[in-house]
Protein backbone atom coordinates (compact mmCIF):
# COMPACT_ATOMS: atom_id res chain seq x y z
CA UNK A 1 0.00 0.00 0.00
CA UNK A 2 1.25 3.74 -1.20
CA UNK A 3 0.27 6.72 0.09
CA UNK A 4 -0.86 9.54 -1.54
CA UNK A 5 0.20 13.10 -1.44
CA UNK A 6 -2.69 14.13 0.62
CA UNK A 7 -3.97 12.44 4.29
CA UNK A 8 -7.39 12.35 3.51
CA UNK A 9 -6.38 9.26 0.46
CA UNK A 10 -4.74 6.23 0.49
CA UNK A 11 -4.21 3.94 -2.37
CA UNK A 12 -4.93 0.37 -2.48
CA UNK A 13 -3.74 -2.80 -4.88
CA UNK A 14 -7.19 -2.93 -5.58
CA UNK A 15 -8.39 0.55 -5.46
CA UNK A 16 -8.78 3.85 -3.60
CA UNK A 17 -10.09 4.40 -0.04
CA UNK A 18 -11.27 7.68 0.73
CA UNK A 19 -12.35 9.82 3.54
CA UNK A 20 -15.66 11.05 3.92
CA UNK A 21 -17.58 13.87 6.09
CA UNK A 22 -18.70 10.28 8.04
CA UNK A 23 -15.29 7.92 7.54
CA UNK A 24 -13.96 6.15 4.54
CA UNK A 25 -15.32 4.35 1.31
CA UNK A 26 -13.60 1.81 -0.25
CA UNK A 27 -13.51 1.52 -3.51
CA UNK A 28 -16.26 3.44 -4.36
CA UNK A 29 -18.66 1.17 -2.53
CA UNK A 30 -19.45 0.46 0.86
CA UNK A 31 -19.12 3.47 3.84
CA UNK A 32 -17.68 2.29 6.79
CA UNK A 33 -16.92 4.20 9.90
CA UNK A 34 -13.01 3.48 10.57
CA UNK A 35 -9.97 3.44 8.96
CA UNK A 36 -8.82 -0.46 9.69
CA UNK A 37 -11.90 -1.56 8.70
CA UNK A 38 -11.48 0.14 5.06
CA UNK A 39 -8.04 -1.21 4.62
CA UNK A 40 -9.21 -4.63 5.69
CA UNK A 41 -12.24 -4.78 3.17
CA UNK A 42 -9.87 -3.05 0.41
CA UNK A 43 -6.93 -6.30 1.00
CA UNK A 44 -10.16 -8.86 1.33
CA UNK A 45 -11.50 -7.38 -2.31
CA UNK A 46 -7.93 -7.14 -3.54
CA UNK A 47 -7.51 -10.71 -2.91
CA UNK A 48 -10.40 -11.88 -4.57
CA UNK A 49 -9.83 -9.88 -7.71
CA UNK A 50 -6.13 -11.73 -7.71
CA UNK A 51 -5.70 -14.99 -9.46
CA UNK A 52 -5.26 -18.04 -7.13
CA UNK A 53 -1.80 -19.15 -7.29
CA UNK A 54 -0.65 -22.97 -6.45
CA UNK A 55 1.47 -23.07 -3.33
CA UNK A 56 5.25 -22.03 -3.50
CA UNK A 57 7.75 -25.21 -3.01
CA UNK A 58 8.88 -25.92 0.32
CA UNK A 59 12.28 -24.28 -0.21
CA UNK A 60 15.72 -26.32 -0.48
CA UNK A 61 17.52 -27.86 2.57
CA UNK A 62 21.24 -26.42 3.07
CA UNK A 63 24.09 -28.33 1.45
CA UNK A 64 26.88 -29.69 3.93
CA UNK A 65 29.21 -27.27 2.62
CA UNK A 66 26.85 -24.20 2.57
CA UNK A 67 27.72 -20.55 4.67
CA UNK A 68 26.23 -20.02 8.02
CA UNK A 69 25.05 -17.11 5.65
CA UNK A 70 23.13 -19.35 3.04
CA UNK A 71 21.86 -21.65 6.22
CA UNK A 72 20.26 -18.58 7.79
CA UNK A 73 18.85 -17.40 4.36
CA UNK A 74 17.44 -21.13 3.40
CA UNK A 75 15.99 -21.01 7.65
CA UNK A 76 14.29 -18.85 7.16
CA UNK A 77 12.88 -19.12 4.26
CA UNK A 78 11.71 -22.65 5.72
CA UNK A 79 10.25 -20.52 8.44
CA UNK A 80 8.04 -18.58 6.57
CA UNK A 81 6.61 -21.40 4.33
CA UNK A 82 5.95 -23.35 7.44
CA UNK A 83 3.95 -20.02 8.51
CA UNK A 84 2.26 -19.69 5.55
CA UNK A 85 1.33 -23.48 5.30
CA UNK A 86 0.38 -23.06 9.04
CA UNK A 87 -1.97 -20.24 8.64
CA UNK A 88 -3.72 -21.76 5.61
CA UNK A 89 -3.87 -24.67 7.69
CA UNK A 90 -6.11 -23.01 10.65
CA UNK A 91 -8.02 -21.03 7.96
CA UNK A 92 -9.55 -24.29 6.94
CA UNK A 93 -10.29 -25.66 10.45
CA UNK A 94 -11.78 -22.61 11.18
CA UNK A 95 -14.23 -23.18 7.67
CA UNK A 96 -14.54 -27.16 8.35
CA UNK A 97 -15.44 -25.97 12.38
CA UNK A 98 -18.06 -23.48 10.84
CA UNK A 99 -19.03 -25.79 7.95
CA UNK A 100 -19.79 -28.66 10.10
CA UNK A 101 -20.68 -27.13 13.51
CA UNK A 102 -17.30 -28.84 15.14
CA UNK A 103 -14.75 -28.05 17.65
CA UNK A 104 -11.60 -26.92 16.14
CA UNK A 105 -9.76 -30.44 17.01
CA UNK A 106 -12.47 -32.09 15.70
CA UNK A 107 -12.61 -30.30 12.60
CA UNK A 108 -8.59 -30.50 12.12
CA UNK A 109 -9.18 -34.53 12.88
CA UNK A 110 -11.26 -34.31 10.07
CA UNK A 111 -9.31 -32.58 7.43
CA UNK A 112 -6.18 -35.00 8.48
CA UNK A 113 -8.30 -38.16 7.83
CA UNK A 114 -9.84 -36.81 4.43
CA UNK A 115 -6.11 -35.83 3.32
CA UNK A 116 -4.68 -39.30 4.40
CA UNK A 117 -7.63 -41.18 2.98
CA UNK A 118 -6.83 -39.57 -0.46
CA UNK A 119 -2.78 -39.92 -0.13
CA UNK A 120 -2.72 -36.43 -0.29
CA UNK A 121 -0.78 -33.41 1.87
CA UNK A 122 -2.91 -31.57 4.61
CA UNK A 123 -1.74 -28.23 3.28
CA UNK A 124 -2.80 -28.93 -0.23
CA UNK A 125 -6.27 -30.40 0.94
CA UNK A 126 -6.54 -27.36 3.07
CA UNK A 127 -6.04 -25.03 0.23
CA UNK A 128 -8.81 -26.44 -1.59
CA UNK A 129 -11.33 -26.03 1.33
CA UNK A 130 -10.49 -22.19 1.74
CA UNK A 131 -10.62 -21.77 -2.05
CA UNK A 132 -14.15 -23.58 -1.48
CA UNK A 133 -15.12 -20.28 0.30
CA UNK A 134 -14.91 -17.98 -2.49
CA UNK A 135 -15.29 -20.38 -5.05
CA UNK A 136 -18.20 -22.80 -4.81
CA UNK A 137 -17.15 -25.01 -7.71
CA UNK A 138 -14.36 -25.92 -6.34
CA UNK A 139 -14.66 -29.74 -5.59
CA UNK A 140 -14.16 -31.12 -2.13
CA UNK A 141 -14.44 -34.67 -0.31
CA UNK A 142 -18.04 -35.55 0.67
CA UNK A 143 -16.62 -35.57 3.80
CA UNK A 144 -15.30 -32.21 3.62
CA UNK A 145 -17.91 -29.80 1.24
CA UNK A 146 -20.92 -29.26 4.33
CA UNK A 147 -23.11 -26.89 3.34
CA UNK A 148 -21.74 -24.28 -0.17
CA UNK A 149 -19.40 -26.03 -1.30
CA UNK A 150 -19.60 -28.81 -4.39
CA UNK A 151 -18.90 -32.58 -2.66
CA UNK A 152 -16.61 -35.20 -4.66
CA UNK A 153 -17.70 -38.73 -4.89
CA UNK A 154 -16.03 -40.99 -2.10
CA UNK A 155 -12.96 -42.73 -3.36
CA UNK A 156 -13.31 -45.98 -4.27
CA UNK A 157 -12.73 -48.88 -1.34
CA UNK A 158 -9.64 -51.65 -1.92
CA UNK A 159 -10.84 -54.91 -1.61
Amino acid sequence: MTSKSTANDTDTAFGVIQRTSTGWRVHSGEELPDLLNAMVLADLLAAEERPRASAPPAPPRAEADSSDEERLRLTVAQLQHALHTRVVVEQAIGVLAERRRLTPRKAFELLRSASRSRGRKVADMAREVVASCTNPLTVLPGELAGDGAVAQAAPPRRR
